[in-house]
């Protein structure tokens, strides 16, 4: 899936760089602490000498029976205690010697213990991680790596909002845990992925197949879905998608070309729904849109079709006149579920359309078009959190086949893969 190379290599590279960082470090402190050691060794002082006057300790000679060393013991024992006192060998005491203060300056002497503490505690705690196989990310690293993460998040687009709330997921991962040693990468891949996945998968809407079949079994018809959204995203286009998607399901249709206001728009819509061989209700150019869609709720009465699909004319969100023709679709018809049509090229920019319509009308859920153009994708992970509306589909072509529906492990897999 390409709609979300720009993301996924930025994500990757950040990764990848910081990863690759931190294991060459490990590396090159691992190799400063093994030298360290052996100098140590090295410089451990040798046993000492016995001083003048102290008796050198000497193995006892082996003697043929144990009651004859016991004997001979105890004799000389009683000697030496019969012996008068000039007579006993006299015994010098070492003298004491002060041992050497360590001056200030550069003859100072260093104290062996002291090398230790030339390694800085975080090192050493990444020596001992690397050799347990485990090590904790200093704060300094991590505080680096979301930094990193946050220029290139909000540079593919992603709302600020929801990076902040990524990255909060992100670091309270990496300081509660301990990654491997020897793979930094996958271990950051890991948390980073969990911390994505928390933040796309908040929003959750309405499964539209499993909406239309519910509602089939019912006898609850037609189902009527009107389509809205700005001129230019496709919105005609996903119709005849949707339309494909749900005769392939078994299911029956007719489409309301009421979009009379932009030329050409009901022949486009004629077009697609001959392709599809499902019926078309229409009229002339500036016809009542309302009345359109309420002709084609009518016919598929009439004629037992399940699913009534509502085209519009583009609105922007700033244009009080075709928003009010609009409201009275909505009024007129009462939609079973109205859903937002909007490109991903948009960037941020989607979000604040969605939001101003939804002071007109309400929005069940969102369309995404044009994946397949959009370099950055990451207004994909922005919209629902921002809005509250859930995204239903993806838009990733011109054929009618191409329409993915919203699934968050399948965006994160195009995100950020595994491995």
């Amino acid at each position: 899936m390409s709609m979300f190379d720009g993301l996924k290599k930025k994500l990757s590279s950040v990764i990848k760089a910081f990863s690759s960082k931190e294991e060459k470090e490990l590396e090159r402190e691992e190799k400063a602490e093994e030298k360290a050691e052996k100098a140590q060794a090295q410089t451990l002082p040798a046993a000492p000498e016995p001083r003048v006057g102290e008796r050198k300790y000497e193995a006892p000679e082996h003697h043929e029976s144990t009651a004859h060393v016991e004997l001979t013991t105890q004799q000389h024992t009683s000697k030496e205690m019969k012996a008068p006192a000039e007579h006993i060998a006299h015994v010098e005491e070492p003298q004491h010697r002060e041992e050497p203060r360590p001056q200030h300056g550069r003859h100072a002497i260093e104290h062996p213990k002291a090398r230790e503490s030339d390694i800085h505690l975080s090192a050493v705690t990444k020596i001992k991680g690397a050799i347990l196989g485990k090590v904790k990310l200093s704060d300094s690293d991590i505080e680096g790596f979301l930094d990193t993460l946050r220029v290139s998040m909000l540079e593919s687009d992603v709302a600020y909002n929801d990076t902040e709330e990524f990255l909060q997921r992100l670091e309270k991962s990496l300081r509660e845990s301990k990654v491997s040693a020897k793979d930094i990468r996958s271990e950051l891949v890991r948390s980073v992925r969990e911390s994505l996945l928390g933040v796309i998968s908040k929003t959750q809407g309405i499964n539209l197949e499993s909406f239309v079949a519910g509602r089939i079994r019912e006898a609850n018809l037609p189902v009527k879905i009107l389509f809205i959204g700005p001129n230019g995203t496709g919105k005609t286009t996903t119709i005849a998608k949707v339309a494909h998607m749900l005769k392939q399901k078994g299911a029956s249709i007719v489409i309301s070309a009421s979009d009379t206001f932009r030329a050409a728009a009901i022949e486009q819509t004629e077009y697609h729904a001959n392709a599809l061989h499902v019926p078309i209700i229409k009229s002339g150019y500036g016809a009542d849109p309302a009345s359109v869609a309420f002709d084609a709720v009518a016919y598929a009465k009439a004629h037992g079709m399940q699913i009534v699909l509502i085209d519009s004319a583009g609105r922007q969100e700033t244009n009080r006149n075709l928003i009010g023709e609009l409201q009275k679709m909505d009024r007129v018809i009462k939609p079973d579920i109205n859903i937002y049509v909007g490109e991903s090229t948009a960037g941020n920019a989607i979000i604040t359309q969605v939001k101003e319509f939804m002071k007109s009308i309400r929005i069940d859920g969102i369309i995404l078009t044009k994946l397949d153009c959009d370099a950055k994708g990451g207004g994909a992970i922005s919209i629902a959190n921002e809005t509250g509306v859930p995204i239903l589909f993806l838009g990733t072509g011109e054929a009618y086949t191409d329409l993915m529906p919203y699934d968050p492990q399948v965006i994160l897999d195009a995100m950020l893969p595994s491995s």
